[in-house]
């Protein structure tokens, strides 16, 4: 690859320029998202969402995992303490960890053996694009990552209905997802990168590999914890109660995740300049954007559950079909329980910023044998309902964990490990 001689400098936008891109891009991937499921349902069975969701639930904690959450260590690094090519080293060297894990996994899960290979290439492409939103967003190039994003939705959104249209088969579906990812990545994600700088022959160094992992590995820890805790409740009703069942819980989860991405928007835009705001020690600047993230997050968890209680039955039954109207008891519980993930997810953005990576991987690992307990106890006797109330024990305990440690942050003044030297 031929390189430009400098790297394009980017224009900061403005923060209601770049909540707006965001917020664009997001909702049209939320839409997209929700679309596949929603496709699948309508032409499919229960036990063809069932499948998906499975493999979704099986692939999600490795690649997060396995991907070490370099993005926000990167968006983060307010003082470029490392060189872009060592994110993006290590992110290929993540992925290709990943996707010989979901080869493992495929033998433990053979009934789902295509949708787990498809599902794992389109992730590794999606990962690395995400590494490179990573430069762009600390570059304030959000319209790019944004225009990338609701491409990626539409395309994978088309292909994926595509794929099992034709051949009512998931794991065809899987492969119009990969096919889609890869696509974005090649003709859009990378040439842009390019003009930022982003070089992929750049070689990474021992020091340069242990310094970067020394801060990115507990946060790696964190979010592979995380989807592992979202995906326990899944995997209970998959082994108790069987896949078809496990279709139906995971189409009505996916009403609140539409909601996630939405924050996960919002908390991309609001990121940099937390962190350089806590950085810099302006610790009130910091409360005031974690505080206001907090608010709208609250409202939109609200706004949630009203829908959940007013509408939720003739909502799933639009949606999905009459089928899964049924279920607007545990529909109703997963809306109370999003909404209070997506206040601890503002929780988390803000510790996040604050660069208390360590201090979220004992936090997450109680949340995660509370998931696992509460899971263990609920499913059987409540069934959906149970899996449901399970996962909203679990964001209450990521919530007030998550607030404890940001209140901590901001009573100790600015760690040594956002002060040193860049790694050579």
């Amino acid at each position: 690859m031929t390189l430009p001689t400098s790297p394009t400098r980017a224009t900061p936008m403005s923060l209601r320029t770049s909540a707006a891109w965001t917020f664009a891009g997001n909702a049209v991937y939320a839409a997209a998202q929700w679309g596949m499921v929603a496709g699948l349902a309508r032409m499919g069975t229960p036990a063809d969402v069932g499948l998906i969701t499975l493999a979704l639930a099986l692939t999600a904690p490795v690649f997060l995992l396995m991907g070490l959450q370099l993005r926000s260590v990167q968006a983060t690094d307010a003082r470029q303490q490392h060189p872009f090519s060592s994110y993006l080293r290590l992110r290929l060297l993540g992925m290709a960890l990943a996707l010989v894990s979901c080869g493992v996994l495929s033998v433990v899960y053979p009934e789902a053996t295509g949708a787990l290979l498809w599902l794992g290439l389109a992730k590794t492409f999606e990962g690395i694009s995400d590494v490179l939103y990573g430069l762009m967003q600390r570059s304030e190039r959000l319209d790019w990552v944004s225009g990338a994003t609701l491409l990626r939705g539409l395309f994978g959104l088309g292909f994926l209905l595509v794929g099992y249209r034709l051949t009512h088969n998931v794991a065809a579906a899987a492969a119009g997802l990969a096919i889609a990812n890869g696509l974005v990545l090649l003709l859009l994600d990378w040439p842009r990168a390019r003009k930022l700088g982003a070089d992929a022959r750049a070689q990474l160094t021992g020091p340069a590999l242990r310094s970067l992992l020394r801060v990115s590995w507990p946060l790696g820890l964190v979010m592979g914890l995380i989807s592992l805790g979202a995906a326990l409740p899944r995997l209970f009703v998959e082994h108790m109660m069987g896949q078809a069942n496990l279709g139906l819980y995971g189409a009505l989860v996916y009403i609140p995740l539409a909601g996630s991405v939405v924050v996960n928007a919002l908390g991309t835009v609001l990121t940099v300049r937390l962190s350089r705001a806590y950085a810099s020690g302006n610790v009130r600047g910091f409360l005031k954007l974690a505080l206001q993230f907090g608010v709208i997050t609250a409202g939109l968890g609200t706004g949630l559950i009203l829908v959940a209680v007013v509408a939720g039955q003739p909502l799933l039954r639009l949606v999905y079909g009459p089928v899964y109207a049924h279920e607007q008891a545990s529909f109703v519980w997963l809306a109370v329980s999003g909404a209070v993930g997506y206040v601890a997810a503002a929780s988390g953005f803000a510790t996040t910023a604050a660069r208390r990576f360590f201090e979220q991987l004992p936090l997450f690992v109680v949340v995660t044998a509370v998931l696992a307990l509460s899971g263990w106890l609920l499913v059987p006797r409540l069934g959906l309902t149970g899996a449901a109330l399970s996962a909203l024990i679990g964001s209450l305990v990521q919530l007030v964990g998550s607030v404890l440690i940001v209140a901590h942050a901001l009573r100790q003044p600015v760690r040594a490990d956002a002060l040193e030297k860049p790694a050579t």
